[in-house]
């Protein structure tokens, strides 16, 4: 809000770190976080989600602008422009709903739980604010998720190389790209798990891309009972946030949905996907106050 004309917008939204990272009695009390809040398992989160965006109909404005853009991207209808026009309209669409929309609702969240309704210029204002902070983080989490998994399967593709004969015969080529594929895939599950809630703790928690790793790391090994419900969400979440587009069929295997029936069933998988942000932003709140 601006103290006078011409004053630019402060970034009223609330600020919610760790104990130990602030000033004053963290309590929950003066935090103004009501105990129900730790208490919520997640699928309560995600019920809460879904009424909380009842409240917010900007959240599903913005997301249906970027969801409607999808889909006629998907389409014809924007042909006549030049292909380097459609390729940054799908970058920025793209960036839009996986970093800013989760931004932006994770703001909110953060207002709700707090009885600090943030409106959506406090909500935007924060969102953008956080975007270098945001590409820094995706940055490093797309780098150590791919990197050090690569690392791990190194020794392995190197003892391949020097093991007289021919290994991938001896053992069969399907063993042998299951093994390497199971040493590759569970670190980089593992680290996509450990890493899921830092971009809460960057717009949320306001901290760095180093820290907010620290913060996530942090979280999910307080989860350690809920580790497979939350590995399933973000793993499906991660890889892809549609519904199927074809259904099997006997006798004649997977049949493709009507072109219709396939824009909603995407549009639909979206939707959900924005309010597992929010289920995520009410997470990692239960995680950093508890």
């Amino acid at each position: 809000m601006s103290s006078s004309r011409g004053t630019p917008a402060r970034d009223v939204a609330p600020t919610i770190k760790a104990r130990d990272d602030i000033d004053g009695c963290g309590c929950l009390e003066c935090r103004n976080i009501e105990t129900t809040v730790t208490r919520r398992t997640v699928l309560d989160a995600f019920v809460w989600s879904v009424r909380l965006f009842r409240s917010y109909p900007s959240v599903v404005a913005f997301a249906g602008i970027i969801i409607l853009t999808n889909r006629l991207l998907e389409t014809n209808a924007i042909n006549i422009l030049p292909m380097p026009a459609i390729s940054m309209i799908e970058a920025t669409t793209a960036f839009a709903f996986i970093v800013l929309i989760r931004a932006y609702v994770g703001t909110i969240v953060a207002g709700e739980l707090t009885s600090d309704p943030v409106t959506i210029r406090e909500g935007l204002y924060r969102s953008f604010a956080r975007m270098p902070a945001l590409v820094g983080l995706i940055v490093l989490i797309v780098f150590s998720v791919m990197t050090l998994p690569f690392l791990i399967l190194l020794p392995l593709l190197v003892l391949v190389g020097t093991v007289p004969g021919n290994l991938v015969e001896m053992v069969g080529f399907p063993v042998a790209a299951a093994v390497g594929g199971l040493v590759f895939a569970v670190p980089f599950l593992l680290l996509l798990f450990k890493f899921w809630f830092a971009p809460e703790a960057c717009v949320i928690g306001q901290y760095g891309p180093i820290e907010s790793l620290r913060i996530s790391w942090h979280i999910t090994t307080n989860y350690r009972g809920k580790f497979v419900l939350i590995a399933v969400i973000a793993t499906g979440s991660a890889l892809s946030i549609y519904l199927p587009t074809s259904l099997p069929e006997v006798g004649t295997g997977m049949v493709a949905l009507n072109p219709v029936l396939s824009m909603l069933s995407a549009s639909i998988g979206e939707l959900f996907s924005i309010v597992w942000a929010s289920a995520y932003a009410h997470i990692y709140i239960q995680g950093i106050v508890s």
